[in-house]
């Protein structure tokens, strides 16, 4: 892949990134509005509830559409890029997804129960919103795994949780209207286990990668079959890398088949060029060769 194609890509793959985090600070609005009145007109405290949770959800979405401009900001003080701006806005997002689960045990399970006024409301607010979250969840989280993006991952299994969160409002308005409060206590202690799991793997991989963790395994293995395919290669000393944002950056210390150091230099940037032009998301990639 040429330069030139590479930064189209670049451009690309921002503008997708921006688009997508603004589609779901659309979708998060619009879910914050319906639940709220939704609530209000059912009776339903638990409704009005999840309506703040979108809110919370809101500016979670509102934190990855900035994380996505400033990552693709230069900066002289920071020549490596803000790549990792995305890592950090997955970071908050974590937090946020933890901060959901608290509010959800807290109204849930300590919260008053009021009384229903209209069940009809309350079910066709959470039919939106169950059908809503679950689709854009899916189709986010697609279109986070082919841009590489950590902060659309994250920004994806917050909008999941909000689908898990319209689950247990609805066990609960059904358990409410037909006398079984219990049920929504039961169903609530489950959902919050899943929102904290999803917020601790999306906390771990965002500290990893603040941290400088190692490329994962797939990565390597893939770069390693690269290499051992390339002729002009005699030996492979190491191979190490990092993530930061959606792009990979690999350090590799070979032995080259050339005794001639402009050879040698040659060699470099077209094997360079090949790891970049078979894994698009590479953006830098540093050969210490002998």
């Amino acid at each position: 892949m040429q330069s030139s194609e590479k930064s189209q890509l670049k451009e690309f793959n921002f503008a997708q990134k921006k688009k997508i985090s603004l589609y779901s600070v659309g979708v998060n609005l619009f879910l914050s509005l319906i639940k709220i009145a939704g609530g209000l007109i059912s009776g339903s405290a638990a409704l009005v509830a999840d309506g703040v949770h979108s809110l919370s959800d809101l500016a979670a979405s509102l934190s990855v559409y900035v994380g996505i401009v400033i990552s693709n900001k230069k900066s002289e003080l920071f020549p490596q890029g803000l790549y990792k701006v995305e890592n950090l806005v997955a970071l908050v997002s974590s937090f946020a997804i933890f901060f959901a689960g608290y509010e959800i045990a807290k109204d849930v399970l300590f919260g008053e129960l009021t009384q229903m006024k209209s069940l009809s409301a309350a079910l066709i607010v959470l039919g939106i919103t169950v059908l809503t979250t679950y689709l854009y969840s899916r189709w986010e989280r697609q279109k986070a795994i082919e841009l590489n993006s950590p902060s659309l991952l994250a920004d994806s299994e917050h909008v999941k949780s909000d689908f898990y969160t319209a689950l247990v409002v609805l066990v609960g308005v059904l358990g409410q209207y037909f006398g079984y409060p219990i049920v929504e206590k039961i169903a609530v202690v489950v959902v919050i286990y899943f929102i904290f799991h999803s917020g601790f793997e999306i906390l771990k991989e965002a500290i990893k990668v603040l941290l400088d963790a190692s490329l994962d395994h797939e990565s390597l293995d893939k770069i390693r079959a690269i290499l051992e395919a390339e002729p002009r290669i005699r030996s492979i000393n190491s191979i190490t890398g990092r993530n930061a944002g959606s792009f990979k950056f690999v350090q590799l210390d070979l032995a080259l088949n050339t005794d001639s150091l402009k050879e040698a230099h040659a060699m470099a940037h077209e094997i360079e060029d090949e790891i970049k032009e078979q894994m698009p998301f590479v953006e830098k990639v540093v050969i210490h060769y002998q």
